[in-house]
């Protein structure tokens, strides 16, 4: 707490000690920065989160063994690897960054409640990423890009003391996270496992093609 308090001294002193027509530069500077770095995180965010494959891995062609039941052995073991154990804790990593920032801008929402909404909005993107993958994006970049737009018409959104208020709950969060976090496993393993036969399929028609 001395630490935050220390800062918000340190910035309220700067404002002071500038000339009167210049004191509006550090609160502008800083809501473009916010906003810059913002917008650069969802740009990321619904491009990657968006893809039914979130990562490129191909780690099958590590699968060099001549012997059928080999083959199959490491084909499913890579499989698992990529898109059951690396790409949820990928998706996961997408989920703390967007809960994080949630928790800083949206001041009048609970820590549970950021959690909730962020939880409920990764797992809209990536069903849907199975159906349409364009969907998947609008959906990924509508509604973090619409919050943003809220958040900065609020009263007072901007007042310092309260973006650092609200920064030192974010250990909060991480008191929690390990349920989300087996959640979007769970997520990602039903949704594979209604789409493995469908890609299967493909498979099997590419070999004969």
């Amino acid at each position: 707490m001395a630490i935050e308090e220390a800062i918000l001294e340190f910035y309220n002193d700067f404002i002071l000690a500038m000339p009167p027509n210049l004191k509006m530069i550090p609160p502008v500077f800083f809501i473009a920065i916010t906003l810059t770095i913002y917008s650069i995180f969802i740009w990321y965010f619904y491009r990657f989160l968006a893809r039914r494959d979130v990562l490129k891995l191909n780690l099958k062609k590590y699968n060099v063994y001549k012997h059928d039941a080999l083959i199959k052995f490491f084909a499913v073991l890579f499989y698992i690897a990529e898109f059951l154990i690396v790409g949820p804790i990928v998706i996961f990593f997408w989920f703390t960054i967007l809960s994080l920032s949630f928790i800083i801008l949206a001041k009048d929402l609970e820590i549970g409640t950021v959690m909730l909404i962020c939880a409920a909005l990764i797992s809209a993107i990536r069903i849907t990423s199975y159906f349409n993958e364009g969907l998947a994006k609008e959906l990924a970049k509508m509604v973090p890009f619409t919050m943003i737009a809220v958040v900065i018409t609020t009263p007072d959104f901007w007042d310092l003391s309260t973006m650092i208020g609200r920064i030192s709950q974010i250990p909060d969060f991480f008191t929690n996270s390990l349920y989300y976090l087996l959640f979007i496993f769970m997520l990602e393993l039903v949704l594979r496992i209604f789409f493995l036969p469908m890609q299967i399929a493909v498979s099997i028609k590419d070999e004969k093609e």
